[in-house]
């Protein structure tokens, strides 16, 4: 097999080589192929289709068919269609609302108000800047390919660490510029993957902390970093906003429409990322109404458990009804008084106040809402509104069981296991699957632990970009193929195992530390760094770099499944270390998302509540008679767990467990 990339011909390997090099991969290849698939489109879609595969699969579809079953073999075995009614309505309005509201906004704002909608205001402001003090100020027609070319100055010089922009920088800044702005919609995404390759060259041999830093990150100026592809397309629609505009005012009088523009660009931005927002909630608060009407007036939950006239704990739902009858005065709006104008307002949205932290905070990513107002819609948009319009008690219980479970597992319970999925998968094949920052090492095992279990923060999981841009062209660190070895070393990975990965890998390794009097199976990374790193072995480190061949676009033959509904028009061909590092990440998102998720929230947490609130019912009704049955007793004792192990579907799972 002879492998090209873009500047280098590699020698061609022989057929029992390339077995060796796959043969840890013939059994799962197809398995892995999957799970590689649903990685990807997680990773280009983001929360979205995160969010999205495992409402589907855990709540959307499993549990209309669990409320169907609901109390079966009370109810003479009549399947509990109104029970299922509600379960449908709820869970098939709440996910694809969270997405669909935004997306919908998001359209009807570019749409009228122009690309720059879309991007965030940090970038706004930047962009802006970077358009007067440079494009402008210099006395430049202020068009597309100028404004890239000055953006991209500062990009370069900053990923440099150049204090003022070199003639290298200016050059390579007005190549990717032209680049950029011959391009056109049928190739502009490749266009930005190929700019995006070159970047990350250039950062990777400029890094000052090779294991700390992330080489396909660009950044314009403070508070505005994003990843190179990312920011590329913030540009795009920068330009053909406002750019273009502007473009055709002369200079005297570009500079103060493009700063006007800019600043209500910006108070747009803010403004539409709280219509998103408040979208979203508002359609929540109203779904739990909808719900209970597709179940009728009464809790279709108690079918078969209980006489009707004693569905609803009347004497509870009173004292509720009167509490949330209870009037609340409203303060009216007063529209933006602390604002005196469109400059004023843009300054506080993008400075390092309280507006500007809100605003910070507030940032959707397309359709993707973060993570801090994403907890805000679990708790007021989920719970508030489901608990407060609860029917009686143990439909209140039953909310509070099955939601709060289920807004933990979906917000940060598959990024917490997938941290500890990850370092199982490090230890087991010395391949660096997560970054960690630099005083971890020196941590407390409490202060490690506490970094495995942050959601945003803490350990990241490499991306699949990340991961090409750290186990590609690994000569063009900073110090060569020792900044490379002090990756794998100062991250806890192992290169004895790295470099196990293949059998030429192997072999060149070992016939340099025969020199030591050593070889791969007893020598540490200190002494494999040291014999890398030594002059006289450079033509062998030379033969080891190349296997670690740039990953290669190539036109797509034959599309699969995810490759047709994400519409790719090339597919990606890894070196041996990208692949196997990205199967070991992909591999847990697949198992999550498919598997873990929908048994857990889709099937065991319905039938817990089914067999809790039968369980309470029963002690109430051996407690107090049936002619006391509504009255309230203490259920503080309930053990959960011990009703988990008791599911009939937990009992399926630990059957192929064991």
């Amino acid at each position: 097999m002879q492998v090209n990339n873009v500047n280098t011909n590699f020698p061609i390997q022989s057929k029992t080589k390339q077995n060796n090099n796959n043969k840890q991969n013939t059994s799962f290849k197809g398995l892995d192929s999957f799970c590689l698939g649903v990685a990807n489109s997680i990773e280009t879609g983001g929360l979205v289709v995160s969010f999205t595969l495992q409402d589907m699969l855990g709540t959307n579809l499993p549990r209309p068919f669990m409320g169907l079953r609901r109390n079966k073999a009370e109810n003479n075995g009549e399947a509990n269609k109104n029970f299922a009614a509600k379960e449908a309505v709820r869970e098939f309005l709440t996910g694809p609302s969270m997405f669909i509201i935004p997306g919908g906004m998001l359209y009807a704002a570019n749409k009228l108000a122009g690309s720059a909608c879309e991007i965030p205001s940090k970038f706004i402001k930047t962009f802006g800047d970077i358009q007067v003090q440079d494009t402008i100020t210099n006395s430049k027609i202020p068009n597309k390919q100028e404004f890239y070319k000055s953006t991209f100055t500062e990009i370069i010089k900053n990923a440099k660490g150049e204090s003022a922009a070199s003639n290298e920088t200016a050059v390579t800044a007005e190549r990717f510029a032209q680049t950029l702005a011959e391009s056109n919609s049928e190739n502009l995404k490749s266009t930005i993957n190929n700019l995006s390759e070159e970047f990350v060259s250039i950062s990777k041999a400029h890094a000052k902390n090779a294991s700390q830093s992330d080489f396909t990150v660009a950044k314009t100026a403070e508070g505005a970093a994003a990843p190179f592809s990312k920011t590329v397309s913030y540009m795009v629609g920068y330009a053909n906003d406002v750019v273009e505009k502007t473009q055709g005012k002369a200079l005297s009088e570009a500079k103060a429409s493009v700063e006007k523009m800019v600043n209500k660009k910006i108070v747009g931005r803010f403004a539409l990322n709280l219509a998103m927002y408040s979208g979203v909630m508002g359609f929540l608060q109203v779904i739990p109404k909808l719900y209970n009407n597709a179940e009728g007036n009464e809790n279709s939950g108690l079918k078969g458990l209980m006489q009707k006239e004693t569905f609803n704990d009347k004497e509870l739902n009173e004292k509720e009804k009167q509490k949330h009858e209870k009037t609340i005065k409203t303060v009216k709006d007063k529209s933006n008084p602390s604002f005196g104008s469109w400059e004023k307002a843009a300054k506080a949205i993008t400075g390092n106040g309280r507006t500007g932290k809100f605003a910070e905070m507030m940032e959707f990513d397309g359709c993707n809402v973060s993570f801090t107002p994403l907890v805000g819609i679990m708790g007021g948009g989920i719970m508030y509104p489901r608990v407060k319009n609860a029917k009686d008690k143990y439909d209140r219980e039953e909310i509070i069981r099955r939601d709060a479970i289920t807004c933990v597992v979906m917000c940060v319970g598959e990024k917490i296991l997938r941290k500890g999925f990850s370092k199982l998968n490090e230890m087991t094949s010395g391949l660096v699957l997560a970054v960690k920052d630099e005083k971890f090492k020196d941590k407390s095992i409490f202060g490690k632990i506490s970094d495995y279990l942050k959601p945003v923060n803490g350990v990241q999981i490499l991306s699949s970009e990340q991961i090409r841009a750290k186990y590609s062209n690994i000569d063009k660190y900073k110090d060569g193929i020792k900044g490379f070895c002090n990756f794998i070393s100062e991250q806890g990975g192992d290169l004895k195992k790295v470099f196990s990965l293949t059998d030429e890998s192997k072999e060149i390794v070992n016939s340099l530390l025969k020199s030591k009097g050593k070889n791969l199976e007893n020598a540490d990374n200190k002494i494999i760094t040291e014999v890398l790193s030594d002059t006289k072995n450079e033509a062998e480190a030379k033969k080891l770099s190349d296997l670690f061949y740039p990953s290669k676009r190539i036109p797509i033959q034959k599309r699969s499944l995810f490759d047709k509904i994400l519409r790719r028009k090339e597919i990606i061909e890894d070196n041996p270390w990208v692949q196997k590092t990205r199967t070991y990440n992909a591999r847990f998102t697949a198992l999550s998302v498919l598997v873990l998720v929908p048994v857990f929230l889709g099937f065991m947490l319905p039938a817990i509540n089914e067999k809790s609130t039968k369980k309470r019912i029963n002690e109430e009704k051996a407690a107090l008679g049936q002619k006391n049955s509504n009255s309230a007793i203490d259920n503080n004792k309930f053990d959960y767990m011990k009703e988990i192990k008791k599911s009939p579907v937990f009992a399926d799972m630990t059957k192929y467990v064991k």
